[in-house]
């Protein structure tokens, strides 16, 4: 008997000790398998299985440094026994995400013209970017730099450039200066031996870095260059994407470093872009526009005085006597009117008071819309009461000429669109002469279209410079998208500096009107005067993440705005870990309580 119960103890012990080596819910237990080589295929089979369950569990942070303890390890170890089962471990390894994967993607990252080498090395990409695996940056540096010697291996069809793009990506996610001079080695290649693809991302990398690289004096720094001459050197397609949007976007978050580079080329003394730009027959004006355009989206007061300095003021002046009425009044050539109304967007972007003499002088000057506009719209972001004075007379006395409209009726439009620019630069002691300059039009379409305009006012007068009364709007989605953005103005003005209200201001991004959305998205950077807001960038981007592709090419600028906004406040790191920001689910589910 005694002997019998010792048997059946022995059996259950042993029973219980098999069920513990076979637990499929432990790493051990593929381990064993994945080294026994008789067994290696289940074993990785049972440690997919199980990767993929620790994965997608919530609470999973011991599970996958447990993960990376022990299993690591052993995929190194096997790893070139087990060339069959690499794919595995490389999917595995970018799916969990651990820095420590880099002993092995560093292994697969290079490439040998084979598609198998391709895949692996795209996988290996994958996962060192997710897991921000610092261990790799001077692997990828070397083989993107091989890449770009010798571009055979990543070529070909529709895949070509596909590794040096995601190189770029990699290099850019983990924001290391070291990898500067590959990045500007990418930006330097011409189009016939590198797809421009590979040059966006070379240039987006190197604003994620937001290094301005070596610099020689202050206006002449290698990657500020780089990013300045790519455009000339490189064609790509008018898209909300191509190089000159990355290059753009690189520089605003590079922000003050960059600018002394970019006045360079503003007054045409940048040697590589005059050079490059002449080569493919781009004349100045066209430089000074790209320029300017950089600036106002870095929107530095740095860059003010050299924006007035070329702003073109003398056909804006009166002339020294009239013209009869038999000679043909003189329109301002097209070219100085393009300038101007490029230099007046930036201006107003940068907001600064110094600028409202000179938009002012031309405010009424030119009687195209081609200008006009942008120099009221100007003058309404810059704000303040000088602004508004200007704005009034704009109101009382502006028309446009019949050959720059479309139809008769619009005439006036300069009248009535700067009714809202007029509210939206005005303080509470502002609304009168407003409210006056509009009650004296007696043109029917402009009183129609001014009524637009009546909330944004009410408003003002309303809350006068109470700020929770204008959160209250602002947060108010059902509200009249007018009075949402001039409560955001007045938030900016109250709130200057505060990043609880850029934040809340970000979040009111999704209000269903361009021109409102453009005020959300460029407003949080330019009240907080350069200082990050990580949140406020989550923010924009949850939208432009859940709305992706579901938005029409009205929308375009306040996108672009919003990308350059999030340069400046700090990218959210979300993109980079394939994750959405935390702003991102409720973004649809507000679309129709926004669509007022």
């Amino acid at each position: 008997m005694r002997r019998l119960i010792a048997s059946s103890l022995l059996a259950l012990a042993l029973s219980a000790s098999a069920c513990k080596e076979t637990d499929p819910y432990k790493f051990e237990t593929h381990i064993a398998n994945i080294r026994d080589s008789s067994k290696r295929a289940s074993g990785f089979q049972g440690m997919e299985d199980l990767v993929k369950t620790v994965v997608t569990s919530p609470d999973n942070k011991d599970r996958l440094a447990e993960f990376s303890e022990k299993v690591v390890p052993v995929f190194d170890e096997v790893w070139e026994e087990a060339p069959e089962h690499q794919e595995k471990m490389l999917v595995m390894l970018r799916d969990a995400a651990q820095p420590a994967g880099s002993r092995i993607w560093n292994k697969a990252v290079a490439l040998d013209g084979s598609a198998e080498a391709r895949k692996k090395s795209i996988l290996a990409l994958e996962g060192i970017r997710k897991a921000k695996a610092t261990d790799s940056v001077e692997t990828v540096i070397q083989e993107l730099d091989k890449l770009i010697a010798n571009p055979k291996n990543d070529a070909g069809g529709n895949a070509d450039g596909d590794v040096r793009e995601l190189m770029a990506k990699t290099l850019g996610a983990l924001g290391d200066k070291q990898a500067t001079e590959v990045l500007i080695k990418a930006m330097e290649q011409t189009a016939e031996v590198q797809p421009v693809k590979v040059h966006r991302a070379a240039a987006a990398a190197l604003g994620k870095i937001g290094d301005p690289g070596v610099c020689a004096s202050p206006d002449t720094c290698k990657v500020v260059d780089a990013l300045l001459t790519v455009t000339y050197r490189v064609p790509d397609a008018a898209t909300s994407k191509n190089i000159g949007v990355q290059s753009k976007q690189a520089l605003v978050a590079i922000g003050d470093p960059a600018i002394p580079g970019v006045l360079k080329m503003l007054r045409g003394e940048h040697e590589g872009v005059q050079k490059l730009a002449a080569q493919v027959g781009i004349d100045q004006f066209n430089i000074q526009q790209t320029a300017a355009l950089i600036l106002g989206a870095m929107g530095s007061p740095m860059a003010v005085d050299e924006l007035i300095k070329i702003f073109p003021l003398e056909d804006c002046k009166a002339p020294a006597k009239p013209a009869k009425k038999d000679e043909e009044e003189l329109e301002p050539d097209a070219a100085y009117a393009g300038l101007r109304a490029v230099i007046a967007n930036a201006l107003g972007f940068i907001g600064d008071q110094k600028s409202v003499d000179t938009l002012c002088t031309c405010s009424t000057a030119s009687k195209n819309p081609a200008d006009m506009f942008p120099i009221h719209e100007a003058l309404g972001r810059i704000g303040g009461t000088k602004s508004v004075d200007c704005l009034v007379n704009v109101i009382k006395t502006a028309e446009y000429t019949k050959d720059a409209i479309a139809t008769a009726d619009l005439k006036y439009e300069a009248r009535w669109e700067s009714g809202r620019f007029a509210i939206l630069a005005a303080g509470p002691d502002d609304a009168a002469k407003i409210k006056e300059a509009i009650a004296a039009q007696t043109d029917g379409k402009v009183k129609s279209e001014m009524a637009k305009w009546s909330k944004g006012l009410e408003v003002l007068e309303t809350c006068k410079t109470d700020k929770g009364c204008y959160e209250k709007t602002l947060q108010d989605a059902t509200a009249d998208w007018f009075a949402r953005e001039k409560a955001a103005y007045e938030l900016a003005r109250l709130g200057d500096g505060d990043p609880k209200v850029a934040l809340e201001i970000a979040k009111a991004y999704k209000v269903r009107n361009p021109d409102a959305r453009l005020t959300m998205a460029w407003l949080p950077a330019k009240m907080l005067h350069g200082k990050p807001c990580p949140e406020c960038a989550a923010a924009l981007q949850g939208v432009l993440d859940a709305e992706e592709l579901s938005t029409d090419a009205s929308y375009q600028a306040p996108v672009l705005m919003a990308r350059d906004s999030i340069a400046k406040l700090g990218q959210d790191d979300a993109e980079a870990e394939g994750k959405k920001p935390a702003a991102a689910p409720d973004a649809k589910a507000d679309a129709k309580a926004d669509a007022k």
